[in-house]
């Protein structure tokens, strides 16, 4: 049942009003007023769903009691219906700028009840978007990853963990802070970033939600001062021009799949390339040979009686010299060259574009450098190198055959030298 306050400062007004109802008591249970101070007292003491107000009233008129309804937060969302007998512009106006709709007296009885109607419908309408709001709202605030809804205009709409991490009370701060999102999005080669637009294209644009492809963004958390990795997943409102934007959290799997990477690519110890990845580039290497046959040497350090240190010393100085001897070699070698731990106290270096008469030269220096350190504990320690250039008609093995036996000639000959093959 829903509450009528009927305002009039003519009782036979409010009679009349009264046996309209009577034919529907089961739908509507009317209040009566006789002026706009008693229509105020009921509206902040009863719950009333709307008000039929009269305009000509002693006191205070119909315009000036709606303008103190509106003004109340209790009471500005009750639908106002004028009954006037006047006609004039003026009213009219004020009708529709103070309330929801108007009646002229007399007024049809039937009009009446579905102007009532019609605006009770749209009352409840409203309470039911309201709430599908308030529900989407806490669904959106219920999630961790950071929720937000765009336009190719800005942005709309954004739960608490954007407004959270963002540092922001409401998406209108947002929006005054920031032209647009993608301004925040970290310049990095792989994550997606402001660079990678064209002509000032929308950065929606270019993302094929129907294709598989991950983007992944990177954005500066500011409550922390740490970046921080998310993956973005872009759904359209169907039949708008509306995105659901999700950014989720990555950063741990970044940075263990980081980790996993660098475990796979650098020996633990001396944190140079392993023989795994030496392996993977060693192969690129060969293939780019076999097509463009541009000169490559390869060579093969060994640490020169190696286990003996070992011995005397122990493992801590054991490691302490390799990992002296790979960050000596590591700093002194050339840009384009590629040293890495072979295994034990071997290592492996390559040299593309390179011929072997160049190549001797450049371990020939490496091989003196490592003669002239000071190694900790153990003082001076030298290497063997063995050193071979890729030729036509190699294989893989071949060339690893090669440099091996020139290793062995080096150390069978005195060490502490170069030995081509």
């Amino acid at each position: 049942m829903h509450n009528i306050l009927c305002v009039d400062d003519t009782k036979a007004n409010l009679i009349v009003l009264e046996s309209l109802f009577a034919s529907y008591e089961i739908r509507y249970n009317i209040l009566m007023a006789d002026g706009g101070y008693e229509a105020l007292e009921i509206l902040l003491t009863k719950k009333v769903d709307l008000i039929l107000l009269d305009v000509m009233m002693p006191e205070i008129d119909g315009f000036e009691t709606a303008k103190l309804i509106n003004a109340n937060k209790k009471t500005k969302d009750i639908p106002i219906i004028f009954l006037t007998a006047k006609r004039d512009d003026v009213t009219i106006q004020n009708a529709f700028k103070f309330g929801v709709d108007y009646l002229s007296k007399p007024y049809d009885e039937y009009e009446l009840f579905a102007r009532i109607n019609v605006q009770l419908k749209l009352v409840k309408a409203k309470y039911m978007l309201e709430e599908q709001v308030k529900f989407n709202q806490f669904v959106l605030d219920s999630q961790n990853s950071i929720l937000f809804i765009q336009t190719n205009n800005g942005l709309i709409s954004a739960n608490k963990s954007f407004l959270n991490f963002f540092n922001v009370k409401d998406i209108e701060e947002f929006n005054t802070n920031n032209t647009s999102i993608v301004e925040l999005f970290m310049t990095h080669d792989t994550f997606f970033c402001k660079k990678k637009l064209k002509n000032d294209k929308n950065w929606l644009d270019i993302i094929d939600l129907n294709s598989d492809k991950e983007y992944n963004v990177l954005i500066m958390d500011t409550n922390i001062f740490e970046p921080k990795a998310f993956r973005v997943e872009v759904n359209k409102i169907q039949n708008t021009n509306k995105y659901v934007i999700s950014l989720t959290d990555i950063t741990a799997i970044t940075t263990k799949s980081k980790q996993f990477e660098n475990k796979a690519t650098y020996d633990t110890l001396t944190n140079i390339y392993n023989r795994s990845k030496f392996n993977e580039l060693f192969e690129e290497h060969y293939n780019l040979f076999k097509r463009y046959n541009k000169p490559i040497c390869f060579a093969i350090f060994d640490i020169d009686f190696f286990k003996d240190v070992n011995d005397n010393y122990g493992h801590v100085v054991g490691d302490e010299t390799l990992i002296t001897f790979s960050q000596t070699i590591n700093e002194a070698v050339r840009n384009t060259d590629t040293f890495a731990r072979w295994g034990g106290e071997e290592f492996t270096l390559l040299m593309p574009e390179t011929t072997i008469e160049d190549g001797y030269v450049v371990v020939e220096k490496l091989r003196k450098l490592i003669e002239n350190i000071d190694f900790k504990t153990i003082g001076q320690k030298t290497c063997s190198i063995g050193i071979t250039q890729f030729i036509k008609d190699d294989t893989i093995d071949k060339i690893l055959i090669r440099a091996d036996e020139a290793l062995y000639e080096a150390k069978e000959n005195g060490r502490n030298k170069v030995y081509i093959r």
